[in-house]
């Protein structure tokens, strides 16, 4: 029996509340599976309070549709765990503006709270605001 090939890389981290994520795509399902088990561990120590993730995204930040349609869901799950925003960077992707559409389907079906930046300190700037908001 063959396998498919797992495509798309992620690196993850905690930085304080906010969950670390960089990425190469595009993702098949089998890399979204293999990263929410990466992520398990991660999700633990930030549940404790609310916190953001802040994904800076590369190459194609593209999902095929089983792989994002796992992607919506474990959002929607992870909002139970005190997820409460997402600032995504993918101006140095491939396709910026085609990404930022892609990708908003999908947040906007988890219902997640998101928005683009140029950079990372904007995002986390955002990204800091939205936290608080949460905490307070």
């Amino acid at each position: 029996m063959s396998r498919f090939p797992t495509h798309g890389s992620v690196e993850l981290d905690v930085e304080e509340n906010i969950l670390l994520v960089e990425g190469c795509g595009p993702w098949n399902l089998e890399s979204v599976v293999e990263s929410e088990t990466q992520m398990a561990p991660l999700l633990e120590i930030l549940s404790a309070s609310p916190w953001g993730a802040l994904v800076v995204l590369h190459g194609d930040p593209i999902y095929v549709p089983d792989a994002a349609a796992v992607l919506s869901k474990a959002i929607c799950e992870q909002k139970s765990l005190g997820r409460v925003a997402t600032a995504l960077v993918v101006d140095e992707s491939n396709t910026p503006e085609f990404s930022k559409r892609h990708l908003g389907e999908i947040f906007d079906s988890a219902g997640e709270n998101y928005r683009f930046f140029p950079n990372k300190e904007q995002a986390k700037w955002w990204l800091i605001q939205q936290i608080i908001q949460a905490t307070s």
